[in-house]
């Protein structure tokens, strides 16, 4: 079995709140939701580290 990675966790979670439809993840409207630009299994663009880098460089 693959690894399960926080990327791979998201896609999942969002395939569940869609009842398992790809096409109803990526036409997603709920904006607000903290995982939506996540949803398609990478993150989003723009994005060029996360936080636990930010830190790490101090």
């Amino acid at each position: 079995m693959a690894k399960l990675t926080p990327m791979r966790a998201i896609r999942l979670k969002c395939l569940e709140c869609c009842a398992g439809q790809r096409l109803e993840v990526r036409e997603c409207l709920l904006k607000t939701c903290p995982l939506y630009g996540y949803r398609m299994g990478h993150r989003p663009k723009g994005e060029q580290f996360t936080i636990e880098d930010n830190k790490n460089k101090n």
